[in-house]
């Protein structure tokens, strides 16, 4: 139950680290080579190291704006949800066009925001996955099996007062979301799955 369990989230750690790692490249390369392409265009060409440094202070940025929106317990965002989506509504063929401009700017802009949003947060995730791995021990198996089978045996919800001597088991067992588990009205409550 616990390898299982552990394997599990050390497979998504690495899955949600590589993904981080390439969002967070993508989000270097824009902010490396977009302002040089810019300042170039305009007769100002930047130096390889100033370039650099701009794509670094980039993701820098990116990193910080992802760390704030962790420690929210926030996440990606739908575009409907994000302050980048309008609605200029239907009454007039004038706010129909614009709206459709606009959405041609924000549209991207929305996509790109969330792959330099995506790189921390999933780099995040994969040190949240590792840091919820279970303690592998033969006692604490047999412990976290014997108590599994008292809560579904009791078949209702009950609570943490039930098991004084399980506590950690439980709480244990509702990480590995095998018994159902609710914080409701602030009194935790559990019952066995299925």
């Amino acid at each position: 139950m616990i390898k299982h369990y552990n394997r599990i989230q050390i497979i998504l750690a690495i899955l949600a680290g590589v993904g981080g790692l390439l969002c967070s490249g993508l989000a270097y390369l824009f902010f490396r080579y977009l302002p040089a392409l810019v300042a170039g265009q305009f007769g100002y060409p930047l130096s390889p190291f100033a370039a650099t440094m701009i794509g670094l202070v980039g993701v820098a940025a990116a990193y910080l704006s992802g760390y704030r929106v962790w420690k929210g317990r926030g996440g990606l965002y739908g575009y409907h949800q994000s302050a980048l989506y309008h609605n200029l509504g239907a009454d007039s063929a004038g706010a129909v066009v614009v709206d459709s401009y606009a959405h041609r700017v924000t549209g991207p802009a929305y996509i790109l925001s969330q792959i330099f949003l995506a790189g921390p947060l999933l780099i995040f995730r994969a040190a949240t996955l590792v840091k919820s791995l279970l303690p592998a021990s033969r006692d604490l198996e047999e412990s976290l099996e014997s108590t599994l089978e008292a809560i579904r045996s009791a078949n209702k919800w009950q609570s943490l007062n039930e098991y004084p001597d399980h506590k950690t088991e439980v709480l244990y067992l509702a990480q590995m979301r095998l018994i159902d588990f609710s914080a409701f009205k602030g009194t935790p409550r559990f019952r066995g799955k299925g």
